[in-house]
């Protein structure tokens, strides 16, 4: 039937504590199907269901032994847990459709409520208020889920299912669903994913109707989630009636932003504040923008990235034809070292009726950045502190380093190094600044001391000298970030191909001039011609760390061992070049 959403046991397990719980929220029963009528054409395709599903429920009942040793899950998910299995001891084809509800409402509810207590129940009931209300008193369970018919028929070639739910709730004392839903034998796709055209996608499709009102009614109900939207509401209205109308000092913003950065008008802010020490600062811009397809939008440059939100979903007609015409941005800086950083960032497209809503709408995305204490309406300080303004984590001391820091992790964690503790608003703002110093002084370094070199080489007809990639005139420059050394390898063609790789070596002396060796260390026929250009970096990351990526290396034992070693006064592997 449906894919198996979750091994429940020990999904749950590895996120559980040892923390007993008190209060369960939602407490839910789930009853087994009642009446059942099918025509006799189903009968051949339900029989060959039953192998498949003796095959899960005795895999699952043999995991029963595992969770009676497995000490540190919640008592919730124990008693969940052992009555799937009991329930598994007499499964059968249309009680597998409890099993269904059982996992996905487990699936749904989990991450918001962790304290959930969802159970199976081999029993059954006709539907009547007397015994669901029977069953949620014994088992002392708030909600039952009740299935008291399941037919499947044909109409018109086409398989159905029709299912009659119940939610009954104890609190009211009253049934709050009892609907019949229908479902054909289209697959659903995700978790009910199906084989297209079968009767399990008839029950898959039925019960998602029935199982998705069930979650919303619940929900509904449910006093956490009540108490959530009521602090909702007062947050959004502190935030709309309190701090959207304070009064702010544009003037203080114009000191800090360049009249040069095209990409922010200040006339366009409406709302901005400073933290407390006045080393921090958010402001949020809106404006209304002419109307615009996505080519324009893509065209737009001043922006990196941006959202739109829109009423439309991405196949609906006109969806990349009609930009919502409202524009709106967050600046945010920080000061340090007496100078201060800014980024723009959250640039968003979106519909609102005025331009008051428009500034409601946007203002109050700051919730989502922890603005207010945790379960109240009360101004947080650690809002300068936390999500909004984050700092560059030290990924070596993450738990997770020794699985991810030498795959996913190691590129950014050396990009991160020199950072460590900083400010990312900063961090964003230096490496661009670093990068367009490396670009001009490798552009200076280049015009000043390699394309000599080159031009004086390709003069004479023997060999040429060329990039080691395709692209013309970007000969290669690895060196530390203080430039003291430059190695340049170089691509010598003879006749159009590629013979050699001559490895120039510059070194800064006193008076910032440079002195021109070659380097003799690596293998000159060591490489490798791809798609790209010539590549020896096996050669030399059998050395150090290096990859197209590094703007610089600062690798000491690199340069001192295998480029600057000496003996005596001389170098062991460079040759100066006259």
């Amino acid at each position: 039937m449906m894919r198996y959403i979750i091994p429940i046991l020990f999904l749950f397990a590895a996120a559980a504590t040892t923390l007993a719980q008190v209060v369960y929220e939602p407490q839910i029963l789930i009853l087994a199907p009642n009446k059942i009528k099918y025509d006799k054409v189903f009968t051949k395709e339900i029989q060959a269901k039953k192998n498949d599903l003796k095959q899960y429920s005795n895999e699952k009942l043999a995991r029963a032994g595992e969770s009676q040793n497995l000490k540190n899950i919640d008592t919730n998910i124990r008693i969940t847990t052992q009555s799937e299995y009991k329930f598994y001891s007499s499964l059968d084809y249309f009680k597998f459709t409890s099993v269904i509800a059982h996992e996905y409402l487990m699936y749904r509810f989990y991450e918001r409520f962790p304290n959930l207590l969802i159970r199976l129940k081999d029993a059954k009931s006709s539907g009547t208020i007397r015994e669901l209300r029977k069953q949620s008193t014994l088992e002392h369970l708030q909600y039952v889920v009740n299935i008291p018919s399941i037919e499947l028929y044909k109409s018109n070639t086409i398989s159905y299912a029709k299912i009659t739910v119940q939610l009954y709730d104890n609190a009211t004392d009253s049934i709050l669903i009892d609907k019949k839903y229908i479902g054909d034998w289209s697959n659903p796709g995700f978790e009910f994913a199906c084989p297209d055209s079968s009767v399990d996608c008839a029950l898959n499709n039925a019960m998602l109707q029935a199982l998705s009102e069930i979650v919303y009614t619940i929900g509904l109900h449910s006093p956490t989630l009540k108490r959530q939207r009521q602090l909702a509401q007062e947050r959004f209205d502190k935030l709309v009636y309190t701090y959207l109308p304070q009064p702010f000092d544009t003037l203080a913003l114009s000191r800090i932003i360049s009249p040069l950065d095209t990409t922010i008008n200040l006339t366009h802010v409406f709302q901005s504040f400073f933290s407390p020490d006045s080393g921090k600062f958010v402001s949020f811009f809106l404006l209304n923008t002419a109307s615009q397809d996505i080519k324009l939008l893509q065209n737009n440059l001043q922006d990196k990235s941006v959202n739109f939100i829109t009423s439309k979903k991405i196949g609906d007609e006109g969806y990349f034809e009609d930009i919502p015409q409202r524009y709106a941005y967050i600046v945010k800086g920080v000061k340090y070292n007496g100078k201060w950083y800014y980024k723009k960032a959250y640039a968003t497209y979106f519909a609102a009726a005025n331009e008051e809503e428009g500034k409601q709408k946007f203002f109050s995305n700051i919730l989502s950045f922890d603005f207010f204490k945790e379960n109240t309406a009360e101004y947080s300080t650690d809002f300068w502190e936390e999500r909004f303004f984050k700092k560059i984590v030290d990924l070596r001391k993450d738990p997770d380093w020794d699985k991810y820091g030498q795959s996913m992790w190691k590129s950014r964690e050396r990009e991160n190094r020199p950072y460590i503790g900083m400010y990312d608003v900063v961090v964003s703002e230096q490496r661009k600044e670093l990068e367009e110093q490396l670009d001009a002084r490798e552009h200076d370094f280049y015009n000043r001391y390699l394309k000599p070199l080159v031009l004086s080489a390709n003069a004479q007809d023997t060999f040429k000298f060329e990039p080691l990639t395709k692209s013309p005139n970007d000969f290669l420059l690895i060196h530390p970030a203080n430039f003291s050394t430059v190695l340049s390898p170089v691509n010598v063609h003879q006749n159009g191909n590629s013979i050699y790789i001559r490895y120039f070596v510059f070194i800064q002396q006193s008076d910032s001039t440079y002195l021109r060796y070659e380097w003799k260390y690596l293998k000159p026929t060591d490489f490798k011609i791809t798609e790209f250009g010539l590549n020896f970096t096996e050669q030399i990351n059998s050395l150090t760390e290096w990859d197209y990526s590094y703007d610089y290396v600062e690798d000491e034992k690199f340069w001192n061992d295998y480029v600057l070693a000496k003996s005596g006064d001389s170098y062991l592997y460079l040759t100066e070049i006259k």
